[in-house]
């Protein structure tokens, strides 16, 4: 078993807390019709293509994960327990399969990002929450609460 500083347990929580910290500040700028998808539409329909978005791109990183890692197994180990899997990776891993599946899968990155980004990036001149000009220009301005919010929960 893995032992923890003190040090490792306030990185944890401090990690936790920029993360949802972002997800507030986003989640407030689409209700407050700051973002290009609430702005033009509902922040409920920016909300829901947002996470959608984030869980899709969760399964697309996580199948990657598995295409990838799975080649050099012997098939034959996994055919009784995960018959599904073994049909999956029987025509995946046949030819080059494998590098086409890769190369569409980052053109669904860059769509899932980018409609990501339009649900929760904000406007240009974008306040939220009444936060101070500085915490807007760090989380806001340069889009590391997008990032927090997109990366940490859908790729990582």
């Amino acid at each position: 078993m893995v032992e923890f500083s003190t040090f490792d347990y306030f990185k944890m929580a401090y990690s936790v807390g920029l993360v949802i910290f972002s997800i507030v500040i986003v989640t407030a700028l689409m209700f407050e019709r700051k973002t290009s998808v609430s702005e033009d539409s509902s922040p409920w329909v920016a909300l829901c293509v947002m996470w959608a978005g984030i869980l899709w791109m969760s399964m697309v990183e996580g199948g990657q994960c598995s295409m990838v890692g799975l080649p050099p197994i012997d098939r034959e180990l996994y055919k009784e327990s995960h018959p599904i899997t073994y049909s999956i990776c029987s025509l995946a891993h046949k030819g080059d399969n494998l590098n086409r599946y890769l190369l569409g899968r980052q053109f669904m990155v860059i769509f899932i990002n980018f409609t990501i980004g339009l649900c929760g990036a904000p406007v240009a001149g974008a306040e939220v929450l009444g936060l101070p000009d500085w915490v807007t220009a760090i989380f806001l301005g340069t889009g590391i609460a997008m990032v927090l919010t997109n990366v940490n929960i859908g790729q990582l």
